[in-house]
């Protein structure tokens, strides 16, 4: 497992970074797989837009597996963590992290129902732009992030919601924005509390 072993170090609000990464990281191994099965192909009918996308996603794939864990890591590392202290609570920083983290799914949820048409690598991009470039977020422990050109590929899709001969998609391109801003927004205005209740009944005995 690629648990970051400096996540323990951070600050709360870094966790709202690494929850929305854990969520990148799925919907990126997700979609690189069905890319291999050939079940999913990004088509914004330009195939050097295609492949450009292509290939900076599997980049950012390439430095998230070394960085970060993926949605089933965490699951697995939280009942790990249980089971050996044979408690049902978590630490402050691992709640911290479960709870930015279901917010995001909450959120998607939400925007999407099951069979929506979504464009997934669309999502990715305009995840990180937003929380990257418009919510100024310090990336420390991530640099390589500050190395993808987030406005480029996007303005691929701008292209391609102009293109007359392709309705549904410049619909679905304008839906994807919607959600991704709808999820930061959640994220952003998410707040972890933690419980202090622990600490008073450890006294109290």
């Amino acid at each position: 497992m690629n648990f970051n072993p400096q996540i323990k170090l951070k600050l709360l609000r870094d966790f709202k970074t690494d929850a929305l990464l854990i969520y990148i990281k799925t919907v990126i191994e997700e979609l690189l797989e069905n890319i291999k099965k050939g079940s999913y192909k990004i088509d914004l009918g330009n195939d050097e837009f295609n492949l450009e996308i292509e290939e900076n996603i599997k980049i950012l794939n390439s430095h998230l597996s070394k960085t970060i864990i993926n949605a089933y890591e965490l699951k697995a590392f939280m009942s790990y963590s249980q089971i050996k202290t044979k408690n049902s609570k978590l630490l402050p920083n691992d709640e911290a992290l479960v709870f930015y983290y279901n917010s995001i799914v909450k959120q998607i949820e939400t925007s999407l129902q099951e069979g929506d048409i979504w464009i997934p690598e669309q999502i990715i991009l305009s995840l990180l732009s937003e929380w990257i470039l418009e919510e100024n977020k310090s990336l420390t422990l991530y640099p390589f992030l500050n190395d993808i050109d987030y406005l480029k590929l996007l303005s691929h899709y701008e292209n391609a919601r102009n293109n007359e001969k392709k309705n549904s998609l410049r619909e679905n391109v304008i839906e994807m924005y919607k959600i991704s801003s709808s999820m930061i927004k959640r994220l952003k205005n998410s707040k972890y509390r933690v419980d202090t209740s622990r600490k008073s009944k450890k006294r109290n005995k």
